[in-house]
Parts: structure tokens; sequence; C-alpha cells
């Protein structure tokens, strides 16, 4: 696959699969010494790998989940959150400015504050009551969020006796690495020419639903945006009919993010409305991958999947439009 080191991506995901033991244990000594909502509190990416994690919960448990902007939820409080919330945090750098802002204002509550940082040492590490550190870069970053996270998210609903199938996935999802590469290998053709397609388009529209639709707001925003300076907007298939599809055109790119889960209904209306209209509808559909877990665990596992498809379309469209994933003229350059 072109310009993709394996081993380096194999790391990524044994390293955050190999964290699953201890967080487990941490997670149980949590449980056991009570708290009464959970806070999963993020900026940018990590806000949007975090919405999945709500999806699932609201789908299998009563326990009350907040998935909150950290710059915000400093500001404006939150009137669920109390000494007692269980807050959790994600930050590849470490030193995330509205993220250590958020732990510090949570520590000083006197709430429990858990991190998954990728760099050790850091400002996120030593201000959380408990933290992992687990490497990864931008471009896998989100297959070990989401590998560290499962284990938080469904050790909890075990534990309250809301996911009984908890042994059983999680014993599946440790062979889950070679599947993962090989969903990269068999979206590649596709990456590749629709990057090639695409080199020039200005703007793009990305739709997800349900468990997939905070990947539709990080590959927008984090990745097309971002990484890329392309003009795009992220839209819940089930608010697309409801002012984006005015601006739908002949030629405007349709990005469509398809998990399994049981929203997969409002992708189809989207996508039967879209062709009509479109020459330019592209599907990402998790179904088309093998994955080593039962069938009725794969929804839980389509945010993972969905940002190893899309990361061989970033890839792509890195070399086709001679800009690196790594250029920036203002994020973490100037002060702001």
């Amino acid at each position: 696959m072109f310009n993709f080191n394996e081993d380096r991506f194999v790391k990524v995901i044994e390293d955050a699969l190999s964290l699953r033991v201890d967080v487990e244990k941490t997670i149980d000594d949590l449980y056991d010494r009570g708290f009464e909502n959970l806070f999963l509190i993020g900026v940018g990416g990590t806000y949007a790998h975090f919405l999945p994690m709500k999806y699932i919960s609201e789908t299998l448990s009563t326990m009350p989940v907040h998935v909150v902007q950290a710059a915000e939820f400093i500001l404006q409080g939150n009137k669920h959150f109390s000494k007692d919330s269980l807050c959790v945090f994600c930050s590849r750098s470490g030193d995330t400015k509205e993220i250590v802002k958020a732990i510090t204002f949570c520590n000083k509550a006197g709430a429990t504050t858990l991190s998954f940082v990728c760099n050790s040492g850091t400002p996120v590490c030593e201000l959380s009551k408990h933290h992992f550190v687990s490497f990864a870069e931008d471009d896998h970053l989100a297959e070990c969020i989401y590998l560290e996270m499962y284990p938080v998210i469904f050790r909890l609903l075990k534990n309250r006796g809301e996911f009984v199938g908890y042994d059983k996935m999680f014993a599946q999802i440790n062979s889950i690495t070679p599947y993962l590469v090989k969903a990269k290998e068999q979206t590649e053709e596709m990456a590749k020419s629709l990057a090639k397609h695409h080199r020039d388009t200005d703007y793009h529209m990305v739709v997800g639903s349900g468990a997939v639709w905070g990947e539709a707001y990080d590959y927008a925003m984090c990745i097309l945006e971002e990484m890329q300076w392309i003009k795009t907007k992220s839209i819940h298939a089930g608010e697309y009919f409801h002012g984006t599809i005015e601006l739908t055109e002949e030629d405007t790119s349709i990005i469509l993010l398809y998990g399994e889960d049981a929203t997969r209904p409002l992708m189809d209306r989207v996508y039967n409305f879209a062709i009509k209209i479109s020459k330019e509808v592209s599907v990402f559909d998790t179904r088309t991958v093998e994955l080593p877990v039962d069938e009725k665990y794969r929804q839980y596992l389509s945010p993972l999947v969905i940002y190893t498809m899309l990361e061989r379309f970033s890839c792509h469209l890195e070399k086709e439009r001679n800009h690196p994933l790594t250029t920036r003229r203002f994020y973490r350059q100037l002060q702001y």
C-alpha cells in the first residue's frame, strides 16, 4: 500500500490492545468506589471520537453519559457535573490547552480524572489522577483511542449488568489487527481512484449517522479542513433533508460513511436521493470489511473501521494534491 508503514500501524494497534487488562483493573476499582455519571471531555478530534461512545452507551445502558466540548464546559459548567463525576480525556500530544485546563477544572471540583495519552511526561499525564500511555500519531490516532475507550465503556456496562457479552467480544477484538490491515488493503484502489478524481474538488459533504456520525464530523473538520484546507460540511444523515439538501447539485461531492447500526436506513435515504441529483456520490461502508467478531458486535466497531478505511483516502489525497497532511498555516503555529 502507498505510504503505509505496516509495522508502525501494527505497533499502534497492539500497544492499545495491550492496555486492556490494566484499564479493566482501573475501571473496576473506580466502579467499586462509585461515581454518579460519566463525562467524556474532548476538543476537535477527541470530542468527535467520544460521540460514538455516547451513542453506544445510550443504546445499551441507562448510565448517564455526557460528551462535552472542553472549552465550553469550563465556561458554561454543567449541572450534572460534580465531585462524583468520572471524567475521561484523550490527547495525542499531552499538552492540548483546552484539555489541560479541563483536567485542572475537574480536579479542583474533586472529580475523578482518567486520561489516555500518546506522549508520557506531559501535562495531561501529570495532572490526571489516572492515566495510560499508548503510542500513536495523527494518521492512526483514532484506532488507538477507540481500542482504549471500548474497555472503558463496555467494562462499565458489564459491571452494571448491561453487557453480558463483554468477555467474548474482547477475546475476539484481541485478533483484530490483521483484519484492520486487510480493510486498508481492500480500500486501497478505491481510495486511490477517488483521490485522483477529487484532487481539485473544493467542497465536500461528509454524511454519517449513529455510531459513525462522530467520524463524519471528524473527517470533515480534522482531515479535509485542517489537513487539506478543503471546505467541507459534516452532515448527520437525519438532518440532510432539513437544509443541506438545497446545496446538492450535479457536481457536489457527497461522501457517505455507512456503519452497521440501526440508523443505516437514514443513510439509505440520503443515498437514494443523492444519486438522483449528483454524479459524485462516494460510499465507505464497514459492512464490506471482514472482522473477527460476532455479527451482533460489528456495529460497535464501525467507527474504528470507518476511520481505518478513510485513512487510505487521506493518504492518496495528500499525494494527489501535493499537500502534506502535516502542513498547517495556523494550528499550533500561532498564539491564539
